[in-house]
């Protein structure tokens, strides 16, 4: 059975080896994220070596995503490594880097004390730990209230909800990772902290004066991100569901309906969508997932993402195969009460109007025929992704003479992908996807392959034919 939803999953420690990675592809994984907020260049470019080697290994394309920091706020060193604060405690956040103890703490914005006011909330360690700012005494220190204390830590996150930071979501230290990337084999590029349109332009400026052609994934973390939502999708080419700073940055039972409003935005546009964070979180250090997680994941699929994310549970988890295969096992499942009756919005996309409406076609034909499997040669992956949105039941083969092209195809829902060559003719076309279906199982003689491709084969944005084929002997 082919499992359609998509697992990307997080590279870390536990992880992070051609041995493990080689199981966790095995297991489902399709995508594997580096996360530019941990670890060393050195350990990134250990990740990227073992991911390729796993790919040429078993032959079959893996995609890889750079995740960059973002202007991500952090508590700064703390004496001991963690303290104990207390509800009515005062404790004041300084300008200076200091060594964090019950009266003050730093950091890693300085700029920070310049930006909140008084009677706005500082979030600490996701939102666990809340702070009120009683004074600012810019630009020396914030003067806060402990509202719900907790055990604070170095490093945890600093989420000011009510405050409108004035920081661009690429830092210096984004910038230095973008030339980084760009000399290496990655496919994506997710940009954190997006809050419109506009930062992801900013990104794909770097990326293509670098002549980088990764593909870039916008994270909605930020509830302004929300208001602009459409112009984000618009300029993305994947979007990121990344619920953990999402669901501290906004009230929590809010969380659940903008998921639901972005696939549903996603879908409408044409955009892959990839639901993120905590999904099965319990697997990090138990073998099995919750209840209530299952059916996360399982509701995910139902939202219409194209993608389920594994973040701590496979790059630090004790049990990261074990997660990776239950979320395939979940999402395989589901798939199965998927309801075939409920069409898909249509797709509106201004700038492939004619490649959407055959891949609405290909839906209509599937629903009519017996149709085995659906075939396409791509140049640039676009009418693969317009097939994926179709939520069809059955495999979307595509081929492309690109390897970026096919790698990035592993993002797509439904999709299975492989190097061709170049066809010179629609027969050529035919002849190669019949070879690629038996190869892979979706057909046999006698059965009938829908294939959309273009004319002239092989130029961008050509889609044009819609072929009903008979495989042969």
């Amino acid at each position: 059975m082919n499992i359609r939803t998509k697992i990307v999953a997080t590279v870390g420690p536990a992880c992070g080896g051609v041995k493990v990675l080689r199981r966790l592809a095995e297991a489902g994984v399709d995508v594997f994220r580096i996360n530019f907020s941990h670890g060393s260049g050195e350990h990134r470019e250990e990740f990227l070596r073992n991911v390729r080697h796993v790919e040429r290994e078993l032959g079959e394309p893996l995609a890889v995503m750079a995740d960059l920091c973002g202007p991500k706020v952090r508590v700064g060193p703390i004496v001991g490594g963690s303290m104990l604060l207390v509800a009515g405690q005062e404790l004041a956040i300084v300008r200076e880097a200091v060594e964090g103890d019950p009266r003050r703490i730093s950091t890693t914005l300085a700029e920070l004390v310049d930006e909140a006011d008084a009677g706005q909330a500082l979030l600490l360690d996701d939102g666990k730990i809340r702070l009120e700012v009683v004074e600012s005494c810019a630009p020396r220190e914030l003067r806060c209230r402990v509202i719900r204390g907790g055990v604070l830590s170095g490093g945890k996150g600093v989420n000011l909800p009510h405050t409108a930071l004035k920081l661009s979501a690429l830092t210096e230290k984004d910038r230095r990772d973008v030339d980084w990337i760009a000399s290496r084999e990655f496919d994506f590029v997710a940009l954190s902290f997006v809050r419109s349109g506009g930062d992801v332009r900013q990104l794909r400026g770097l990326l293509d004066d670098r002549g980088c052609g990764a593909h870039i994934v916008a994270k909605i973390e930020k509830p302004q991100a929300l208001d602009r939502i459409e112009e984000i999708v618009a300029a993305a080419d994947a979007i990121m569901v990344a619920r953990g700073d999402l669901g501290v940055e906004m009230d929590l039972p809010a969380v659940p309906a903008a998921q639901k409003r972005i696939a549903r935005l996603c879908q409408r546009m044409g955009t892959p969508c990839i639901i993120a964070t905590q999904m099965l979180e319990t697997m990090t250090h138990a073998p099995t997932p919750t209840r209530a997680e299952v059916s996360d994941v399982a509701n995910a699929v139902l939202d219409h993402a194209d993608a389920v994310m594994l973040s701590g549970e496979t790059a630090v988890g004790e049990y990261p195969v074990e997660a990776a295969a239950m979320m395939n096992r979940i999402v395989q499942e589901i798939q199965g009460h998927y309801d075939e009756t409920t069409a898909p919005q249509p797709v509106v996309r201004p700038d492939c109007r004619t490649t959407a409406a055959l891949a609405r076609a290909v839906r209509e034909l599937c629903a009519m025929e017996d149709i085995a499997a659906v075939g396409v040669y791509t140049a640039t992956g676009t009418t693969a992704r317009m097939l994926a949105k179709q939520r069809l039941p059955q495999v979307i083969l595509a081929m492309s003479v690109d390897e970026a092209v096919v790698r990035r195809t592993c993002l797509y829902y439904g999709v299975i992908s492989c190097l061709a060559p170049a066809p010179q003719h629609t027969g050529d076309v035919l002849a190669l996807l019949e070879e690629f279906a038996k190869s892979v199982g979706v057909a046999r003689a006698g059965q009938k392959l829908a294939v959309l491709s273009g004319r002239p084969i092989g130029r961008p944005g050509a889609t044009n034919t819609l072929v009903v084929h008979e495989v042969r002997q």
